[in-house]
């Protein structure tokens, strides 16, 4: 059986509209804070059969339309990187121009837990399994921030001011997670997403200019439906949709109409909930569904999400009545 969410991503008529969450596995879920009770987040991505336990959760308590692996996007970079309550930080000292060079990536084989947790998945789900890694300009802005970052200063520094370092740093990263998707394509990863999150931190020259080349070729090197996702992107969207993609998702900083008309017929659309409205109460949350998904009503290619993850206040019951109604649509 061709999944729903497959025959989106494909631009193929669906039983139903497919739906699924980013970070739905999580910290508004009981097994998943009951897991944490006794194991760090590092511990628990390192488990190929607990993280799998957790990716499950929400495709049996939600009827989620896919489950996606639960990792993180700096496990690109190894034991260089850790989990804290503000978010993940590399451990070791910022990257800096002359260090580029002999820059070395840890090899993707190193990373056999992600891939034992796919087959985990698959050997478990009838849905399909999304597997994932960060964007190149996303991924460097951590390796040259340390973190998450407001306005970007020591990237975009780094980025103007050392172009030729800048290109080869991003050709490491892409080759990096490009072997990474490929393993988990491999494993049994049937759908992959590029989280490109902090890329609208770019214009459109700069995206162009500093980002464009690596983030298609990483995309380019992937054989099954590839969803590229940022956040603040819309206005990058005519920029974005010369990309090698499948999907485009967006936030909910631009109407969903509007954004699939900037792409283009080529593409799939995602989105693009606000993640806020989940906690504003269920007839606002119902409401807000309701006007994407009218939206976008009789579109083929349409995957509905939210605009970014769902945040840990969240109660679970509404993320079901979520899908329960966009189950329910016409598709």
């Amino acid at each position: 059986m061709r999944h729903d969410l497959l025959r989106a991503a494909e631009k193929k008529d669906v039983e139903r509209t497919p739906v699924w969450f980013m970070r739905q596995a999580g910290r508004y879920l009981p097994g998943y804070r009951k897991i944490r009770q006794t194991h760090s987040l590092t511990e628990l991505i390192a488990n190929p059969t607990l993280a799998a336990q957790v990716a499950i959760e929400p495709v049996n308590k939600l009827g989620v339309d896919a489950a996606i692996v639960f990792s993180d996007i700096l496990i690109l970079f190894g034991n260089a990187f850790t989990m804290t309550d503000g978010g993940p930080r590399v451990k070791q000292e910022t990257i800096e121009p002359k260090d580029v060079r002999n820059l070395m990536l840890p090899d993707p084989s190193e990373l056999k837990f992600v891939y034992d947790q796919i087959r985990i998945l698959r050997s478990k789900l009838e849905v399909p399994v999304i597997g994932f890694t960060g964007g190149p300009f996303t991924l460097a802005s951590y390796l040259i921030e340390g973190g998450q970052s407001r306005s970007f200063e020591k990237t975009k520094e780094f980025m103007f001011r050392n172009p030729t370092a800048w290109g080869l740093l991003l050709d490491k990263i892409s080759e990096a997670a490009a072997g990474h998707l490929e393993r988990q394509v491999a494993s049994g990863a049937q759908v992959i997403q590029l989280f490109d999150s902090w890329i609208g931190a770019l214009s459109p020259a700069d995206f162009r200019e500093f980002a464009f080349d690596q983030t298609d070729y990483l995309l380019s090197k992937i054989s099954v439906p590839k969803i590229y996702f940022g956040t603040m992107n819309a206005g990058l969207l005519p920029e974005i949709s010369r990309l090698r993609a499948d999907v485009i998702g967006v936030d909910w900083r631009v109407e969903i109409k509007k954004a699939w008309e900037m792409v283009g017929a080529r593409f799939g659309m995602q989105g693009n909930l606000d993640p806020s409205a989940l906690i504003g109460g269920p007839a606002l949350a119902l409401k807000r569904a309701r006007h994407i998904l009218d939206a976008v009503s009789s579109k083929r290619g349409y995957i509905f999400n939210l605009g970014h993850g769902v945040l840990p206040s969240t109660q679970p019951e509404l993320v079901k009545k979520i899908v329960d109604l966009v189950h329910s649509y016409p598709s």
